[in-house]
């Protein structure tokens, strides 16, 4: 069936392997990142693509031309949209350097993976965007409304061709962005969507037409975890 719409987010990267906070800031990818590229390709040459829209960061742009390695006539659209939340004065900075506050006001204490994260945004994610631009000690980091903004925009553009590729068979849609980014697209296209635990590194998520909304498959994780 075409019309389905696969989410990717990007490869493993130096930041991530070192547990620093990334959000509009890049790190090249590592041997395993690149690895899980070429592992992503393999899985999507199959795959019937009409279109791939991808964050006009580094690492989104260099995890998308391995993803369309089997598809060489298609040309992905880049979209700031897509950008990963922004995180102002945090951006490089070691995660627990936002984390350990942003827990604190939910009350909580932040450990990596976290279940707690879960609780906190079990009915969204404006919370936590709030909590991050209230605390920001540079002021630049977004707040919900900002990032709910331009998720919105990303998802009509998606959404509007992954419908057009379904009425003309044409094929499917591929997205390349973010962990944080990718929850929030998936929380907006699927009301009450909760994923049981985050995305991995090349983890593809496929949501697929159902009725007048969508479904979602669980996480697919075969590309995280290549052999380098």
């Amino acid at each position: 069936m075409s019309g389905r719409i696969h989410f990717v987010r990007h490869a493993e990267t130096l930041f991530n392997v070192n547990g620093q906070l990334q959000g509009w800031c890049d790190s090249p990818l590592t041997a395993r990142g690149e690895a899980q590229v070429a592992a992503l390709g393999e899985w999507m040459r199959d795959v019937p693509l009409a279109a791939a829209f991808m964050s006009d960061l580094t690492r989104t742009r260099t995890t998308m031309a391995g993803a369309l390695a089997g598809h060489p006539q298609l040309v992905p659209t880049p979209m700031t949209e897509l950008r990963e939340w922004h995180f102002g004065g945090w951006e490089g900075q070691p995660n627990a350097s936002l984390w350990d506050p942003v827990f604190a006001e939910h009350g909580t204490v932040y450990s990596p993976g976290s279940a707690a994260f879960g609780a906190m945004t079990a009915n969204g994610f404006d919370s936590v965007l709030d909590a991050i631009h209230r605390l920001d000690p540079v002021g630049r980091a977004e707040n919900a409304a900002a990032v709910n903004a331009r998720m919105t925009v990303a998802l009509a553009t998606v959404v509007a061709a992954a419908n057009l590729a379904l009425q003309q068979d044409a094929g499917d849609i591929v997205v390349v962005t973010h962990g944080a980014v990718l929850g929030t697209l998936l929380r907006a296209l699927i009301p009450g969507h909760r994923a049981t635990a985050g995305f991995p590194n090349c983890a593809i998520v496929s949501v697929s037409p159902q009725g007048d909304g969508w479904v979602a498959a669980t996480v697919d994780a075969s590309c995280a975890a290549p052999l380098v």
